[in-house]
């Protein structure tokens, strides 16, 4: 029978610490005062970090505020957390929460067992869902028989959810924990194509011995954490130093293969992700020790790591908007508590307790769009009305609020080298560097993006969320006029136009301390239209692009607003409509991204789409399809099908047979996508929207090709000073 979950308002408390010394802030480590932090040398930031200290315990009915030191106001942004609700509990023992959203609703998953925390064959997983995030219904509950079931996450994965547990071999009763053993472990798994009917319980093949934990995605292959005994040694009992964890690879959901190792020693609980470019990042527990950092690139069998000074119980490693969020148990001196870090500029910064005590964490993530979230833990920090703990799960609203970076934007004028006529743009740099001149060559350079104003606006568009995350990070932002609204021959993609951009670009660079191999595009609509074209014309000036909602073909969009005011535009642009001359229809060939597309070679190029445009908003998602096509054949990459247009084309549409890695959900976006496909260095995404652009998945491409970019140099990447293969110790 369906039953709705209970929803209890809880009153919050926020316990930070307030022994750090005057001037010197950070996180106290559980293991000691010891900075959780790495020595960093960036293109991009330079400023140092500190540790947050210390307040007071401060108590907020349903409501908890995130205290930061002000030190660390300009560079991490605050977290306020509200509406704290108990979503779940049973008088079992309820624990180890994952959430995801699919296709329009939030699911929650957990373990619950009436014999308490222990390995139990009375154990089971619970999968709940909602349409709202307050009330809560079950919709799946299983089990294993002979096996206790823990630790369940959620993937996404060829247009199904599944949800994947580590099971312990129990036999009819519950064994004692001397007798534990790893080698016995094996992986099941359920699955839904809908969220409402769900296969049975299956084995996974390829995770005997295997405990498996958190997954992942990347492009159309999925990925598992798997712990594991060294050469599956039968002697020892239990855990220990000899176990490893491992990335378990499959391509179907059923079947695994052992890949590289994260962890040799230790190996224990890793969250992990990857971000557009396959580089991998993750937290990985180490038993009760101080948990560490791993990062490297695919094909990953040389992982960087990093003793994080802290220990992380349970951890969590999400994208919220284009930073990262890290959660999990941390041993305060009140005991356990759930706690969310920030991961920035290579050190953890606490952002938040939440409510929680004794035994607690296993945090589960969504966000809701750049500055909202929701958040899930278990905790026994409460006791029914007979005075029992009672071990419950729970739910909080999260809002970030950003920071205000020191910057400071001006108007410049530049000549055209085209006309030799004034042209205006924005400049916005650090406060550091904005008097500085020439002399500012002598720092480290700074990446810088140009952002392209849309379709029918000019230079004084603002792009407030862009603008924030460029700030945030110390670069330099650039928004050139390139002969303002579309409506003259000067404009749209013309030989001035295209100038302009290149000399704003080449201005700032003489001026400021600008690394001319750093220099990122990007526009929405109209401005999607113009990266799209520079990203042809000139794949060699720029390291990366992304081009949202953009127009490819003009020939093409004009037959589809040839009696509004934007067929009235393009006439006024290139002389006519298509047809009338052939003068006229060089013009429209001109002036289309298709005409160069075919000349991006290795650029990085990221072509999002609204599956809603076109049918609430103004360009069609086969603008952007084909000039992810036309990319795709100069690379012999495959392409979309006309069949996969026409069906993603038709009002809410979607593929009839999705690949593995088309549809899911994107963490920075905080939206679902149903198609995402690779061209050599080049990617396209039909995200859940219309027409718009959002910042939070520039930035993520952006942050993943400088990162490419620092390494190729010799530079140290994002977060990284201890290094080893996997064949040695972290």
């Amino acid at each position: 029978m369906r039953r709705t979950a209970s929803v209890v308002a809880l009153r919050a408390v926020v316990r930070v610490s307030s022994s750090a010394a005057p001037g010197r802030c950070g996180l106290r480590g559980d293991y000691g005062d010891r900075p959780t932090q790495f020595t960093r040398t960036s293109i991009m930031k330079q400023h140092t970090h500190r540790r947050i200290s210390r307040i007071g315990d401060i108590g907020l009915l349903a409501t908890v505020w995130c205290i930061l030191c002000p030190t660390l106001a300009a560079a991490v942004p605050e977290v306020r957390v509200s509406n704290v609700r108990r979503v779940f509990s049973n008088g079992e023992h309820n624990a180890f929460t994952d959430l995801i959203r699919f296709k329009g609703r939030y699911y929650l998953t957990f373990r619950s067992c009436p014999d308490g925390h222990m390995v139990h064959p009375s154990s089971s997983i619970q999968v709940l869902v909602s349409d709202d995030l307050q009330s809560w219904t079950p919709v799946h509950r299983f089990s294993v028989p002979l096996r206790d079931t823990r630790d369940p996450h959620f993937l996404c994965f060829r247009d199904r959810l599944f949800v994947l547990t580590g099971t312990w071999y129990c036999g009819q009763t519950s064994p004692d924990p001397s007798t534990y053993d790893l080698n016995l472990h094996l992986g099941y798994a359920c699955d839904s194509q809908d969220g409402r009917s769900w296969s049975q319980p299956r084995m996974l093949e390829g995770t005997f011995g295997h405990y498996i934990w958190r997954a992942a995605m990347f492009k159309d292959t999925a990925y598992l954490c798997g712990r594991r005994k060294h050469h599956f040694d039968v002697r020892p009992r239990g855990e220990g130093p000899n176990v490893e964890s491992a990335m378990l690879v499959s391509t179907d959901g059923a079947i695994w293969r052992t890949g590289p190792l994260f962890q040799s020693v230790q190996g224990d609980e890793t969250a992990f992700l990857f971000d557009p470019r396959g580089t991998l990042r993750a937290v990985g527990r180490r038993g009760r020790n101080t948990a560490e950092w791993i990062e490297g690139p695919a094909p990953w069998d040389h992982l960087k790591h990093a003793d994080l000074g802290t220990y992380i119980g349970g951890p969590l490693l999400k994208y919220w908007g284009s930073r990262l969020l890290v959660g999990g148990r941390r041993m305060a001196e009140q005991g356990p508590t759930t706690t969310l870090y920030w991961w920035h500029d290579g050190s953890l910064h606490r952002c938040a307790d939440l409510p929680s005590g004794g035994d607690c964490s296993y945090p589960g993530f969504i966000p809701l769009s750049e500055t909202r979230a929701v958040v899930s833990w278990y905790s026994s920090h409460e006791t029914d009305p007979e005075g029992r703990t009672v071990t419950a799960i729970y739910l909080a609203d999260l809002e970030l609020v950003p920071p205000t970076p020191k910057v400071v934007r001006s108007k410049i004028a530049f000549r055209s080298t085209w006309d030799g006529t004034p042209q205006p743009a924005y400049l916005t740099v650090p406060e550091a560097i904005a008097d500085q001149g020439a002399a500012g060559h002598t720092q480290r350079r700074l990446p810088m993006v140009v952002s392209l104003h849309s379709w029918s606006a000019d230079l004084e568009q603002r792009q407030p969320d862009l603008e924030q995350l460029v700030a945030e990070r110390g670069w330099v932002l650039l928004q050139p006029d390139f002969r303002g609204v579309n409506d003259r021959p000067t404009a749209c993609g013309s030989p001035a136009a295209q100038q302009d951009i290149l000399d704003a670009i080449s201005w700032v660079i003489e001026r400021y301390p600008v690394d001319p191999a750093a220099v990122f595009l990007t526009g929405v609509s109209g401005g999607g239209h113009m990266t799209m074209l520079m990203a042809g014309r000139y794949p060699e000036r720029f390291r990366a692009a992304s081009a949202w909602v953009g127009i490819s073909d003009l020939a093409a969009w004009h037959a589809r607003h040839e009696d509004d005011r934007y067929g009235s535009m393009l006439r006024a642009v290139c002389g006519g409509p298509p047809g009338s001359s052939p003068a006229v229809d060089e013009q429209y060939r001109l002036r289309s991204p298709l005409h160069y597309l075919a000349g991006i070679g290795t650029l990085p190029l990221d072509l999002y789409t609204g599956i809603d445009d076109g049918h609430s908003g103004s360009v069609p998602v086969r603008q952007s399809l084909d000039a992810f096509n036309t990319i795709a054949d100069s690379g012999g990459a495959e392409r979309i099908t006309e069949d996969e247009i026409e069906q993603l084309s038709r009002r809410g549409g979607r593929l009839h047979a999705p690949r593995p890695g088309d549809t899911g959900f994107d963490d920075c976006l905080a939206r679902e996508f149903f198609l995402r496909r690779y061209a050599g260095n080049s990617r396209i995404t039909v995200f859940d929207g219309g027409h718009e652009g959002i910042a939070a998945g520039t930035i993520a491409w952006f942050d993943s090709h400088l990162d490419a970019l620092e390494t190729a140099e010799g530079l140290p990447a994002a977060s990284n000073v201890g290094s080893s293969a996997n064949s040695d110790s972290p």
